[in-house]
């Protein structure tokens, strides 16, 4: 299809009034998303998945890109209202946004947030209209060999950016490998792993996995904690904040080579697969603050603190869509969920998607860079109350989640069993969260599974061992290597450095030690140990070539987990096996003490200069010598070196590793789910959506008998919605 016309087609689509109205309600709903920590775009993107069935593909890409695109806005809001970001990406901001709220300046802060957002979003959409004639003859050099390589390199960076160990990364992707191929083969029409269950004869539904991995999961980890999402602040914004936010945007207008400059950063980050989201941020911040004049004011309420990770918030998801498209490469968990879409709504990256879908493209490029605009707008105007969605008891949006994720998931698979598999791949989920695994590469591994397949079995057919004769294969096994290694040495950089998650007393007092890891974790290696090679011996029973990938990815997968196994034993082996002994899932961010209220600053910076006074001298210990580029153990690659502030205090963005009480009330959350998917098949979903509701209310939270009637009705109005207005499906009434 001609460039231009492409073009012409996909500006074409907003004189479709629909197409206006989702890409509208899109923004809407990922602004109000954002601000609710512990959700993030990840489970609003996998929520939305089952309701792209028979959908039109731009309506489908119109709802999912521009709900992406508006939570990034949204996060910054509540980081910089109450220190607390809506998402993980937004964590960056927290360092100099809150701190601008301490000094009186919220309304230059978001107005800075704002418009830095628009722009990176504007400059990274046009990076890739230039970028999409490179794809063209780029995806034509990658040949079967390479494809397969390609997705299993795609699984190992996933995993090892997002996993306590370099052997839990790994066996992330190869579960989610193994998950795919449940179902009839490809090639030969056979069974695998069915275990006679007609609901899986079409293999494991996409969205059941990823809704059960990630908003299930999580909702389980907000039930256990026990507490509000955020706390009790209420937040009372006056009106002379906005008289404030003009400043925030003619400062963003007067350092556009600045903003632009951050944006880069995040579009090379984003091309670069395996990046990820939270350190392109970082990355941004410490880049801008090394070139800084005054580095020595970040942290304490500095402008381009907020300009740095804001512009590149949105470019580098414009960048992430190059190996996306182009290769089928997704660069963190949100292009994967896109991946899923793809498959949803009939489309397959690379040359079919260039060649066949060219004005498709570029309206997902156009739908960013509209949706990055609406975003900053919304999110400017309705900043108090979404401030005020955060104080929301996380207790209170459990329910709410549940259901609607089991209504979401029949109507997609119109299958009971792929909605209890939900249940149990958020009890899983919880599993590998608590145990550092990276649910990031299982959903990649899924996704990614029938194309390595296909393209191992083509490989193996059309080159046999011949294919390293291949340059371009070759690099990738180096590359895949590689990231393997750099992987292990970037964790050990790390913390060396101290910038990573503490380590225990114990080993702080004698350095180099790892203690065994705990018996729940050393249970469930041996778990992986058994599982894999069960399956193995069910992928021999299979005639080939349809036990080719299971056989030959099974056999990988159970190396590694006897490795993992042998890291309980052999002390030297456990920083490559288990990681830091300080427990998974704990991400801390050094972040400023909130500072007084700086009068003076305010009531003297005028609209031509937001720069906080410089602080004086700080004491040698006190100067910032390495910038935490790392969320986590693994997360990032080792960035910049920066100043860090002073006084620093960590805040915690993802559940800590919960205590005995905790566990339990999680396992009391697991049951609850199940009990909702037992009742839908005794009842159906008609009674046992208001009634499950009511219950909840009554028994758990202890609403009043008015309260929860009101909650319940609520719920059966959202079944009703899903059931009758946007969908066609005829939900099951139950066997009773």
């Amino acid at each position: 299809m001609n460039y231009l016309h492409a073009l012409g087609n996909s500006l074409g689509n907003f004189s479709s009034l629909a197409a206006v109205g989702v890409l509208l309600g899109g923004t809407l709903l990922g602004v109000f998303v954002g601000v609710v920590p512990g959700l993030g775009g990840i489970v609003l993107l996998v929520v939305l998945l089952p309701f792209l069935y028979n959908v039109n593909p731009v309506i489908g890409l119109a709802l999912l890109l521009a709900s992406h695109s508006a939570i990034y806005y949204a996060g910054s809001t509540t980081a910089i209202l109450i220190n607390t970001p809506g998402a993980p990406e937004s964590a960056a901001t927290c360092i100099d946004g809150y701190a601008m709220t301490s000094k009186g300046h919220v309304g230059r802060a978001l107005g800075i947030s704002a418009a830095a957002t628009t722009f990176g979003g504007w400059f990274g959409a046009l990076v890739l209209f230039a970028a999409i004639p490179v794809m063209v003859p780029l995806v034509n050099v990658f040949h079967p060999p390479e494809y397969f390589f390609l997705t299993v390199l795609a699984v190992v960076l996933i995993g090892q950016l997002q996993s306590g160990s370099p052997t839990k990364g790994i066996l992330s992707g190869l579960f989610g490998f193994l998950l795919s191929f449940v179902g009839a083969a490809a090639s030969t029409g056979s069974l695998r792993f069915t275990f006679g269950q007609l609901g899986l004869y079409n293999g494991i539904n996409v969205a059941a996995a990823a809704i059960g991995l990630f908003a299930i999961s999580q909702m389980f980890i907000m039930f256990g904690s026990n507490r509000s999402v955020v706390g009790s602040t209420q937040l009372r914004l006056s009106r002379e904040v906005w008289a404030d936010v003009g400043i925030g945007v003619r400062y963003v207008i007067r350092h556009l080579w600045l903003t632009t400059r951050a944006a880069v950063v995040g579009v090379v980050c984003g091309v670069i697969p395996g990046i990820g989201s939270t350190a392109a941020n970082f990355l941004s911040y410490g880049y801008v603050m090394q070139s800084s004049k005054h580095p020595e004011t970040f942290g304490t309420g500095e402008p381009d603190g907020i300009l740095a990770p804001e512009g590149s918030s949105i470019s580098k998801e414009c960048g992430a869509l190059i190996p996306t498209v182009a290769l089928g490469v997704p660069n963190g968990p949100a292009m994967a969920v896109l991946l899923a879409a793809f498959s949803i709504l009939g489309l397959a990256p690379g040359p079919a998607m260039i060649h066949q879908h060219l004005s498709l493209v570029f309206w997902m490029v156009i739908v960013i860079a509209v949706a990055s605009l609406l975003a900053s707008v919304l999110g400017l105007g309705l900043a108090p109350l979404l401030a005020q969605i955060t104080v929301i008891p996380g207790r209170v949006l459990v329910p709410f989640v549940l259901v609607l994720a089991a209504i979401g998931t029949y109507a997609s698979t119109t299958d009971l069993l792929q909605v209890s598999l939900m249940v149990v791949f958020g009890a899983v989920g919880l599993l590998l969260r608590r145990f550092g695994y990276s649910l990031p590469a299982v959903i990649v591994g899924l996704v990614l599974g029938t194309t390595a397949e296909n393209n191992l079995i083509l490989t193996q057919k059309l080159y046999g061992w011949r294919f390293v004769d291949r340059p371009l294969a070759d690099v990738l096994i180096v590359a895949i290597v590689a990231v393997i290694g750099l992987g292990a040495r970037r964790r050990r950089r790390a913390r060396t450095a101290g910038v990573a998650v503490a380590a225990t007393a114990a080993e702080a007092a004698v350095p180099g030690t790892r203690p065994r890891p705990p018996l729940w974790e050393v249970l469930f290696d041996v778990a992986w140990v058994v599982g894999l090679a069960a399956y193995v011996y069910g992928a021999r029973r299979y005639p080939s070539p349809a036990d080719i990938a299971p056989l030959y990815l099974g056999i990988a997968a159970l190396v590694v987990a006897l490795f993992q196994l042998l890291g309980v034993f052999v002390p030297g082996l456990r920083r490559v096996t288990h990681g830091d002994p300080a427990a998974p899932g704990m991400h801390m961010i050094p972040l400023p003490r909130p500072a007084a209220p700086d009068v003076a600053a305010s009531g003297e910076a005028g609209a031509g200069e937001l720069r906080p006074p410089a602080p004086e001298p700080a004491p040698a210990g006190a100067a910032m010598t390495e910038m935490v580029t790392t969320v986590t153990a693994s997360r990032a690659p080792a960035g910049p070196a920066v100043a860090e502030p002073a006084a620093v205090e960590p805040i915690v963005v993802e559940e800590p590793a919960a205590g005995r009480g905790e566990s339990l009330r999680q396992l009391a959350a697991v049951a609850l789910a199940a009990a909702l998917v037992g009742g839908v098949y005794l009842f159906g979903y008609t009674l046992t959506v208001p009634l499950w509701t009511f219950l909840y209310f009554a028994a758990v939270r202890r609403w009043k008998l008015r309260a929860s009637v009101v909650a319940a009705a609520a719920m059966l109005g959202a079944f009703y919605l899903a059931s009758r207005l946007l969908t066609s499906v005829l939900f099951p009434h139950g066997i009773l």
